[in-house]
Parts: structure tokens; sequence; C-alpha cells
């Protein structure tokens, strides 16, 4: 977005230009909010196309959220085990892991479980076929991790890709 102002060599020339000027900077403010808008409503529903096929709870689908403030924006998944979705955990995680551990310093099978895999908390609805019922009514599941699922890294890399296209369509 350019914009060629020309200035008469006048005190009112240079007060027109400095009008031009400043209409100039409000436009480009304006549109800049626009463009980061664009983008977090965009990567909010390109975390749900991403997330969409993973089986949970369904906390983490409606926990995708975008903010936009001004000239920045997140989105974000606001749910608590989203980040285990997104790396992984256990050897699986190991064995499937995310394309970019460097972005938290993530580490796999922190706690030496290797193998052996440890059992967690779970409800009835949990479809892991280890699991069973304690006599107090709650649930436990075993398992050995879960491999990385990384739908905000994609939505990251699609934001990526769309960035250069909206500003050209705004500017």
């Amino acid at each position: 977005m350019s914009k060629t102002i020309t200035v008469r060599l006048s005190a009112s020339g240079i007060d027109k230009a400095v009008h031009e000027l400043r209409e100039y900077k409000l436009n480009v403010e304006r549109k800049a909010k626009e463009l980061v808008q664009m983008l977090c409503d965009d990567g909010q529903q390109i975390a749900v196309i991403q997330a969409e096929n993973i089986r949970m709870t369904g906390n983490l689908l409606s926990s995708i959220k975008s903010h936009a403030n001004g000239n920045a924006g997140v989105v974000a998944c606001e749910c608590g085990y989203a980040v285990f979705v997104e790396f992984g955990t256990g050897i699986v995680g190991n064995n499937n892991p995310h394309p970019d551990l460097a972005i938290l310093g993530w580490e796999y099978d922190v706690n030496g479980h290797g193998d052996l895999g440890w059992w967690y908390p779970t409800t009835a609805a949990d479809k892991n076929k280890y699991k069973y019922r304690k006599k107090n009514g709650d649930y436990l599941a075993w398992t050995k991790g879960m491999p990385s699922r990384p739908f905000m890294y994609n939505t990251a890399q699609e934001l990526k890709n769309l960035v250069i296209p909206y500003a050209r369509s705004l500017f």
C-alpha cells in the first residue's frame, strides 16, 4: 500500500500534506487491525477443523478461542490437556513426536515409565479398552501414552501461508 503525496511549498500545502499523511496512517492502522481480526477468525476455524478428529471429551474443541486486540491477536486452546494432545505423551509420543519440540522444550517419558506405561483416572465414557472400575466407582485406564496430534502447530502453519495473501487483499 503506497501513496504519493504532492506537496506545494507553502504553509497551506504543507498543512494539506500533513493531513493526508495522518489519514494514510489511520488507514494503515485500521487495515492492520482488520488483518489481525481476519487471521484470528480464520485461525479459530482452522484450529477447530484440525482438532475435529481428536475424539476426547469435547472440551478440546469447545475451548478453541481467538482474541484480537488491535495489532495483536492470538488463537489458543484453553483446555487443560491440550498440550498433551498437541505434543503427545509417553513412549507412544516419543515414537510419534511433535514437529517442533523446541517450542516448549517438550520431553517424552520424563517419569521413566517407558514400556511399562501408567494408570490414569478417567470416566466411563473413555474408549480405552484397558479401563476398569474401582470398588468406589472411579475409573482407571492404562496407557503407554499417545502420539502427537499437532493441531495448533498445523493451524499456525496454515496461518503463515495466509498472512501475505490477506495483507495484499487489504493493502
